[in-house]
């Protein structure tokens, strides 16, 4: 069998390692645009599950050649199913809930991936594992600053003002709020017999940046 983009066998190892590498360049460009809207599985999450995934088919698709004179009509491939799907229970772990935002799904995925990489290894396909093990090592150590520098992370707060209506204008809490952070939703509770409003914003800031929004 060969390639259609660079014209050697699927078993050569550029043709192995064109595929890994557009397989992660695709999630790059997916990872990016979802970190921009600040959602949990972001950049990484995606550079590395995309790794995993193309790293198992590439494996999927050399076992039945390989094991053919031995097994012939057998299919090493539903072995390499039956982990992949059981190590997402593993990975989910790795997830929890930390106020309003979730950490450890990077981590969950590179469980993930390296159970892939594990299978590979195991099929000897030396340089399929060495270059996903390489390339996951680049997305979880470097590509974590280059994130930092690409993207203004920003994490969930609640800021919750009391304030008498005798004295303070709701519009004038929520105009001050908006213009030191980004504002996802207001909330309002009333004590109509204290003359008391508890305001509840919302919100998304810098996790490293502290601001005064009032004094």
């Amino acid at each position: 069998m060969i390639d259609s983009i660079t014209g050697l066998p699927v078993l050569s190892d550029w043709t192995i390692l064109l595929r890994l590498t557009c397989s992660i360049a695709a999630a790059a460009v997916i990872g990016l645009e979802r970190s921009r809207h600040n959602r949990p599985a972001g950049l990484r999450t995606h550079m590395a599950l995309a790794l995993g995934s193309c790293g198992i088919m590439i494996m999927s698709i050399f076992l039945p050649i390989q094991f053919a004179h031995i097994a012939p009509n057998g299919d090493p491939g539903r072995m390499a199913a039956q982990v992949i799907s059981g190590i997402g229970f593993l990975g989910a772990g790795a997830i929890f809930k930390y106020g309003y935002d979730v950490r450890g799904l990077t981590t969950a995925a590179s469980v993930w991936t390296m159970s892939g990489i594990g299978l590979v290894f195991g099929c000897g396909y030396y340089f399929l594992g060495a270059t996903m093990t390489a390339m996951l090592f680049f997305i979880l150590k470097i590509m974590d600053g280059i994130e930092d520098w690409l993207l203004d992370k920003q994490n969930v707060r609640i800021i919750t003002v009391h304030f008498s209506t005798k004295h303070m204008d709701v519009r004038n809490i929520t105009t001050a709020i908006k213009k030191h952070v980004l504002v996802e939703k207001f909330n309002f509770t009333e004590n109509v017999d204290k003359n008391e409003i508890e305001l509840t914003a919302e919100c998304r800031m810098n996790p490293n940046k502290s601001k005064c929004l009032m004094k």
